[in-house]
């Protein structure tokens, strides 16, 4: 298979032309003339956005650390119903206006069509003065502080003015809302198409193609004396296969493709200024599975399925660095389990490890087929691995790889047998509450695609977790809801995603942190975001 790959690799290897003092990566976008600069619209912006704006302040969820970028610290009140965030005075955006309180108050009101998470908790946003804004909260949330610190500011108010007081005459006290009237003000929203995008991040987008963006550094930066690098260079993503050549041939400072681990030893290899760096994705993979028909209605079957998988073996074929997945399904990924669950939990389930000898009690008259998304390299591998394993154990299966919109649909509809998908997952938040509303959250992506009867209790339990301030009782729920879904086997858990990170240290670019740093615990926020923060806060810088 490397044999195969590296030819691949050779013959589809493209240049990307040489950029000193610039980081070159990867990423998507919607090809001109299609693209456009509105960071609300559907295709808006696309991987220059994390480059091209700044948050308030960056999370490192290691240490629970909050980085500073537009703003300058932040306090609660006593009672924690209102967050006060003291803004940087020197802040501009790129064609030159001053950033103030207004324009935090302008993206939010204006990310309230858009659906934004904090709205669920988010009473009202007050202007102090031009460098203070407050945030009061209706509801009380763990997840208030990081959602509001970290959003992205991306609507100047001298820009959005129209879109911005149209917002601000629909109602919304008492939970009334005129969806007819929101949807209508989403469209002429939508309908604004800037031909780049302009915010107050440390670069400017100047040029966009089917084939790469340049950015160049915006000079007048609030923190532009710790900005090193001239700018940022994008080669568009494409295919999993692309990005591989390019890494292959060390054209590239920093990616995080999902790839063979054969082909990652190759390129490490080839190019000995490239280290990778794996911290977990906060993602658990594994197989959801159909529950509408039989065999797959019948739990014990769903139960032979689990025990005759053996995850190490898929590990190892789809993501060599993550972590195998114990043989418990429990709502949140593996590496923080102890930490919401207790050490002493494991105990208290129904756990299905690998069974070689187990017999099969029932075999299906048909062939099962595991669905998968095509270009996600290591979802493919993990169902091509199970499908392999279980066809020798005597239950035929076979793989289908579906386009996204089509499989995400086909997920909703419960046309598949099992699927090949993200399952646990943390989240921008971190926090329990996330991963278990993919599980029994009304018409969630997973309670919906395992056809299981709607858990109400369940999903109460983790409208209550969203909620819950004190952490032995946030605790306590998250163990309530890790044994009902353990206790369902609707999903079979394989490994805990670890990223690859490809960095090359030279010849664009030096000073990646180690593999130990805290920085890289951000990474399952974004990739982007991190590379941003670490020019950003200067430890990157050019190569000499």
């Amino acid at each position: 298979m490397l044999r195969w790959l590296l030819l691949l690799l050779l013959g589809g290897c493209s240049h990307i032309p040489e950029a000193k003092g610039f980081l070159l990566t990867a990423g998507d976008w919607d090809m001109p003339p299609a693209y456009h600069g509105n960071p609300w619209a559907p295709g808006g912006v696309g991987v220059a956005r994390s480059y091209v704006y700044d948050p308030l302040f960056d999370y490192i969820p290691e240490g629970q650390q909050f980085l500073d970028r537009l703003g300058q610290s932040y306090s609660e009140s006593p009672d924690g119903q209102s967050l006060t965030v003291r803004l940087k005075p020197t802040a501009r955006w790129h064609d030159g206006r001053p950033f103030t309180a207004r324009d935090v108050e302008a993206t939010f009101q204006i990310g309230f069509l858009r659906g934004l998470e904090i709205w669920h908790y988010l009473k009202s946003i007050e202007v102090v003065d031009d460098h203070t804004v407050t945030f009061h909260w209706k509801l009380l949330s763990p997840t208030n502080r990081l959602l509001a610190l970290t959003e992205p500011i991306v609507s100047a108010e001298h820009l959005v003015y129209d879109s911005l007081q149209e917002v601000r005459k629909l109602e919304r006290r008492d939970g009334k809302r005129d969806l007819k009237l929101e949807a209508a003000r989403r469209e002429l929203l939508f309908a604004e198409r800037p031909a780049l995008p302009i915010g107050t991040g440390p670069f400017r987008l100047v040029k966009v193609t089917s084939s790469d963006m340049i950015l160049e550094r915006f000079a007048d930066y609030h923190a532009a004396d710790q900005v090193k690098l001239r700018g940022v260079r994008i080669a568009r993503w494409g295919r999993n296969e692309v990005v591989w050549s390019y890494l292959y041939a060390g054209q590239l400072d920093a990616i995080s493709p999902a790839c063979p681990f054969d082909l990652a030893q190759e390129v490490l290899r080839r190019n000995p200024d490239m280290q990778m760096r794996t911290p977990s994705d906060m993602n658990e993979m594994g197989l959801v599975v159909n529950c509408r028909q039989a065999p797959l209605s019948q739990k014990s079957f769903r139960q032979t399925l689990a025990s005759s998988l053996d995850r190490d073996n898929i590990r190892r074929l789809a993501c060599a660095p993550g972590d195998t997945s114990p043989g418990s399904s429990l709502g949140v990924v593996p590496s923080l389990a102890e930490e919401w669950l207790g050490a002493d939990f494991g105990g208290q389930l129904q756990s299905y490890p690998y069974d070689p000898k187990k017999s099969l009690q029932v075999k299906p008259e048909r062939t099962l087929e595991i669905m998968a998304p095509a270009g996600f390299t290591d979802l493919a591998l993990l169902a091509e691995a199970a499908a392999s394993q279980w066809t020798q154990f005597g239950i035929p299966c076979s793989v289908r790889l579906v386009q996204g919109d089509l499989y995400a649909n086909l997920l909703q509809e419960g046309k598949f047998d099992l699927a090949a998908v993200f399952g646990a997952q943390m989240g921008r938040t971190v926090h329990p509450s996330t991963s278990m509303g993919r599980f029994f959250s009304p018409n969630a992506q997973l309670e919906k695609a395992s056809g299981l009867p709607h858990d109400a209790e369940a999903a109460l339990w983790v409208q209550q977790l969203r909620l819950e301030m004190d952490p032995k009782k946030a605790r306590e729920l998250t163990r309530k809801l890790a044994l009902r879904q353990n206790e369902r086997v609707s999903f079979i858990p394989c490994f805990e995603k670890r990223l690859m990170i490809f960095v090359q240290e030279g010849p664009r670019v030096v000073g990646w942190p180690p593999a130990n740093s805290p920085l890289w615990s951000a990474a399952p926020l974004g990739v982007e975001n991190v590379y941003c923060s670490m020019i950003v806060h200067g430890h990157l810088r050019p190569a000499p």
